[in-house]
């Protein structure tokens, strides 16, 4: 099997030429340089844009001042963007179809009985709220974050989360307490 032959191109992306000392220098440790953890990026012309971009790299920081040693210059380099790839790969896990459908499977699915429940529970939650608890409340139901939310107040983010806490901890004691307020607790009725 034919060994893949490494080559760079003397321009970047923009058209700007690249340094010819770092060009041939990229060219002359290409077999050596390249073998850095090939196992893992398993695809060659990966390796070869990865080298590019070193060379990139090195041309750009060369214009701010002269590198002594091109090859370990682009050999650290090579290695920072190879780390910084497979890094960023690791986060991201392919699976395919049948995985997914199994793990959706696997997970017991919630009772209706269960639903209901927690849904009931929220609303005495929220019958047993201050008017402004019970308004921060929604917003956070609807996804905005607590940021967001003291900006549109014009109170600070931690000010806001003090009042929201202590807002729903009166209200739950209240839940449990069974201490609703009597105008709630008559439209629970009525339902």
């Amino acid at each position: 099997m034919a060994r893949y032959r490494f080559w760079i191109h003397d321009k970047d992306e923009k058209g700007k030429p690249l340094d010819e000392q770092l060009v041939k220098a990229a060219q002359e440790a290409a077999p050596t340089l390249t073998r850095y953890r090939e196992e893992e990026i398993n695809c060659d012309s990966t390796t070869n844009r990865i080298l590019q971009s070193a060379v990139e790299a090195a041309t750009r920081a060369q214009r701010s001042g002269p590198i002594e040693n091109p090859i370990a210059y682009l050999t650290f380099t090579y290695k920072r963007l190879v780390d910084k790839l497979l890094n960023r790969e690791k986060k991201v896990v392919p699976v395919d179809d049948s995985f997914l459908e199994d793990l959706a499977n696997s997970n017991p699915n919630a009772s209706f009985e269960n639903a209901i429940h927690n849904r009931l529970l929220l609303e005495k939650l929220l019958n047993a709220m201050d008017p402004e608890t019970r308004q921060i409340c929604n917003w956070r139901l609807q996804g905005f974050s607590m940021n967001e939310i003291a900006k549109e107040l014009h109170i600070s983010p931690n000010s806001l989360t003090v009042r929201y806490t202590r807002g729903k901890e009166k209200a739950v004691n209240m839940v449990l307490q069974g201490k609703l307020i009597a105008n709630d607790t008559a439209k629970q009725e009525a339902i």
